[in-house]
């Protein structure tokens, strides 16, 4: 059995981390109109350079004989890239790198930026020097001078090894959940359907009727709707987010209708399909509670009630997946008491397959806190918060993991979670004081939104290689090598970018800057007005965890209980707005074909599921790409 983390797989996967960090860069801070890469799983342009290798497998195993990736190679390429592709993101290390430098560009007497935290940002971990910056945001200059690459040096490597050391943690608990969540509970992961059903059936795949029409569907709609954006004249498919950003929300003029907010309706074919490859009662409660959070903001604004932020929904859906993090721990008491009494016991222990063994993971989990606390603590945040500000963090990681695990949502932004913003809710920032706020601020980049965070590419990676017989224990350090090399490529590849085309003229405005602007100016308002506890809101999180505690009970002791907690949290969640039609759609068509074709027809139905999303991300992606070498804004199939 091919052990698949091989010398010429990791040759692979490293050849292509340039071309798709670049790739993911280029549209997600507007290098190149406007797309977002990594805003959905599985990242479309992972699936789109898998299917290139896939092909050209064929290609060469037909003409010469030879196989050039083996499946086993093919999927390590898969999860490496996909591990690899979640930092560029605009939602991970893009917006460091972006903001490095920007409270000493854009400081000016009058925003007084100077005066309220130069002096608290580390000098390790920025640039100051303004002649450096000014080919970095004004371009026509090269990142390949002495002075340019000593001052980004140092900030560099701190903040590389602080992503690796981060990344590390979250693949220690993946290490010790891994047996528990995949060969005890069995749970569906079906954002790695694609993946699978690509490098280890191929033939199977490629020869199915049912694939190439879900193709042809996908590809229909994205090759005319990418033609109407370059020929106004030719009519588009409407399948994109109606009302755009703002949806149709403001449609509803009249009191309670109009407390609705955004609310649109999309129906995008990859998202359909990964709707298809859902649990059905999973993907059923992720539109209901949608509407079950629509009705909320109705029904307070028909009562009259009106607290500002009432009712407190974001809030409601921290506290649920806190209640959902508490729940999995108890029901995992044994399994977990038992790792940990094998490890301080010295009892024998079944860890000889896993990624590592227990000890070196619970090691690892130690030591890796031990070092976020240091640098947290050099960075000026206080002892008492560190493992508070964590601890939220990582109960939100954990939970993201669990719902790709059984739900596999598309899109977990979590952006109505921010760790940050449920700190300062639950304690105020007069309690949190100058130094915490301005390392909250450093800090914003990584929990700011979860939707391309690695932690659920890990398991999601542990999943597939149980499947195809990948050698975990070198899955696990190749994780970690990509993510060291990755996260120096990412500095790379925009540095390079923007000392040539300029970060303020290049981005156009977009998130080139945009996130600098965020941080600093979150943090000047922060600084100036000093704010309480909010107790409505920590009320709404009481709520939340309650409610999932009576959704979790109900759920373990009936059998047709149909809702599911996991869902709740996402209800509020930024994709939710705009997907909640794909699941109804995917959920009613699988429930039909259930119903009148049984286990048959919904084995075709998974084919069929699988050709929407190649037809969506190959077309998609081929539109993309071409506006990336064109540099010419092209049709997005996404958002």
């Amino acid at each position: 059995m091919s052990p698949g983390i091989t010398w010429k797989s990791i040759a692979v996967t490293i050849v292509f981390i340039p071309f798709n960090f670049y790739w993911i860069i280029a549209g997600e801070v507007g290098l190149v109109g406007y797309a977002l890469n990594t805003y959905a799983v599985p990242f479309y342009n992972v699936i789109f350079t898998v299917f290139v290798l896939v092909l050209l497998r064929v290609i060469v195993k037909g003409t010469l004989g030879v196989s050039i990736l083996d499946n086993a190679e093919l999927l390590t390429v898969y999860i490496l890239l996909s591990v690899a592709c979640a930092l560029p993101s605009i939602t991970f290390m893009t917006l460091l790198v972006t903001s490095v430098g920007h409270a000493f560009w854009y400081a000016t007497p009058e925003n007084e930026w100077g005066q309220l935290f130069w002096n608290y940002l580390p000098d390790w971990l920025v640039v100051k020097n303004r002649s450096v910056l000014s080919g970095y945001y004004e371009g026509e200059s090269t990142l390949y001078t002495l002075s340019h690459v000593k001052a980004w040096l140092q900030p560099a490597a701190y903040w590389t090894i602080f992503t690796t050391c981060l990344i590390f943690v979250m693949l220690c608990i993946n290490s010790i959940l891994r047996k528990r969540w995949i060969e005890r509970d069995h749970l569906a992961y079906p954002v790695t359907q694609i993946a699978y059903q690509l490098a280890c059936n191929t033939n199977r795949l490629f020869s199915s009727k049912m694939l190439w029409m879900g193709f042809a569907v996908a590809a229909s709609i994205a090759i005319l709707n990418g033609l109407s954006f370059l020929f106004p004249a030719v009519p588009a498919i409407p399948v994109k987010r109606a009302g755009s950003w703002h949806g149709i929300g403001h449609l509803f003029t009249e009191k309670p209708w109009n407390a609705i907010g955004h609310i649109s309706f999309s129906f995008y074919p990859f998202v359909i399909g990964l709707g298809l490859l859902m649990p059905l009662d999973l993907a059923f409660s992720s539109w209901l509670f949608f509407l079950f959070y629509k009705a909320e903001l109705i029904l307070t604004s028909a009562l009259g009630i009106n607290i500002p932020g009432f009712p407190y929904h974001n809030e409601q859906c921290f506290g649920a997946a806190v209640g959902i993090c508490l729940t999995l721990l108890i029901y995992s008491r044994k399994y977990i008491f038992g790792v940990f009494k094998g490890v301080f016991k010295n009892s024998p222990m079944d860890d000889e397959d896993e990624p590592v063994r227990y000890r070196f993971a619970i090691a690892g989990i130690i030591l890796g806190f031990a070092f976020l606390v240091l640098f947290s603590l050099r960075i000026g945040m206080s002892p008492w918060l560190i493992p508070i500000f964590f601890g939220i963090y990582f109960v939100i990681l954990l939970v993201i993991t669990r719902m790709r695990a059984e739900l596999g949502f598309p899109v977990h932004a979590m952006e109505n979670m921010p760790t940050y913003g449920i700190l300062i809710d639950s304690i105020g920032t007069r309690t949190l004081g100058t130094n915490n706020l301005v390392a909250m601020s450093l800090y914003k980049w990584f929990n700011r939104s979860f939707t391309s965070n690695s932690m659920p590419h890990q398991m999601e990676g542990f999943k597939l290689a149980d499947r195809s017989g990948i050698n975990t224990r070198r899955l696990f350090y190749s994780i970690i090598g990509i993510t060291t090399l990755g996260s120096v490529c990412v500095f790379w590849v925009i540095l390079h970018s923007f000392y040539k085309v300029g970060a303020v003229s290049g981005g156009g405005g977009g998130w080139s800057l945009q996130f600098g602007w965020y941080v600093y100016d979150g943090l000047k308002s922060w600084l100036y007005a000093s704010t309480e506890p909010n107790y409505y809101a920590v009320g709404g999180m009481t709520f939340g965890f309650l409610f999932s505690l009576i959704l979790m009970f109900m759920r373990s002791r009936f059998s047709f209980w149909p809702f599911h907690p996991i869902a709740f949290v996402i209800s509020g969640d930024w994709g939710m707005k705009y997907l909640w039609s794909c699941m109804l759609v995917s959920s009613v068509v699988k429930w039909g074909v259930l119903k009148l074709g049984g286990r048959r027809a919904a084995q075709q139905l998974v084919i069929f599921a699988i050709g929407l999303m190649l037809g969506d991300f190959i077309v998609g992606g081929l539109w993309s790409l071409l506006g990336v070498f064109t540099k010419t804004p092209m049709y997005n199939f996404w958002p």
